[in-house]
C-alpha cells in the first residue's frame, strides 16, 4: 500500500483530509462519500462509478493513530463474462496504524511511519484499495430469480460460438488422451 500523503495530493482528494493535529485524544468519527469524481483520479481502476460510504473512526493518542475503516456500498465494474458494466455490492472493514518518527514509511500493508512534522493524513489511497481489496476475485451478474443469468445474452450466444473441443483447431493428439482420462 502506498499512501497518497507520499506525494502530491490531487486537489478533487484534498477532501479525504483528515486533520489530526488539533483533535483531543480519544475517539473521533468521520464519514466520507465516494462515488464517479473519486474514481476518476485513479485512471488505472477497473471501476470507473461507485455510490460508497466510508466511515472512519479515529482513535488518537500521542505516538500513534488508529484508524477503523468501515466501507460498504456498490462499484460499478465489467462482467467477467459477459463485460457488461454492472452494480456490485462491496463492504469492507479494517484498520490502518500510524506511527509517528522521523521519515514517512510503510512498515506493513497496515503499518505506516508519519514524519513527525505531518499535521493532516489523506486517506484516498487507502480507501482506493480497501474498495479494490474488496471486490471479488470472479465478478459476475448474479442470476436472475428464476436461475437464468442477467448476463448479455448476445454476448453469451456468441461465445458459445467460439467455444471449440480444439483449441488450436487441431485434431485431438493421441499423446494427452491417457492423461485425459484422469480427468475424468
Amino acid at each position: 500500500m502506498h499512501g497518497i500523503f507520499f506525494g502530491r495530493v490531487v486537489d478533487s482528494l484534498r477532501k479525504y483530509e483528515i486533520p489530526f493535529a488539533g483533535l483531543k485524544e480519544g475517539k473521533h468519527s468521520f464519514e466520507f462519500q465516494i462515488s464517479k469524481e473519486f474514481f476518476e483520479n485513479y485512471e488505472t481502476s477497473v471501476i470507473n462509478n461507485g455510490s460508497l460510504i466510508v466511515e472512519v473512526s479515529l482513535e488518537k493518542s500521542q505516538r500513534l493513530l488508529v484508524l477503523d475503516f468501515k466501507i460498504q456500498g456498490e462499484v460499478e465494474v465489467p462482467c467477467d463474462r459477459c463485460l457488461d458494466l454492472f452494480m456490485q455490492p462491496l463492504t469492507y472493514e479494517g484498520k490502518l496504524f500510524v506511527k509517528f518518527g522521523e521519515v514517512h514509511k510503510e512498515l506493513a500493508e497496515d503499518v505506516i511511519i508519519m514524519a513527525n512534522n505531518e499535521h493532516t493524513i489523506n486517506i484516498a489511497q487507502y480507501i482506493y484499495e480497501f474498495i479494490h481489496l474488496s471486490l471479488p476475485y470472479k465478478m459476475v451478474h448474479k442470476d436472475l430469480p428464476n436461475g437464468e443469468s442477467a448476463c448479455n445474452h448476445d454476448m453469451l450466444n456468441k461465445l458459445n460460438e467460439l467455444i471449440t473441443d480444439h483449441p488450436s483447431g487441431k485434431s485431438d493428439d493421441p499423446r494427452w488422451r491417457k492423461l485425459k482420462g484422469l480427468l475424468n
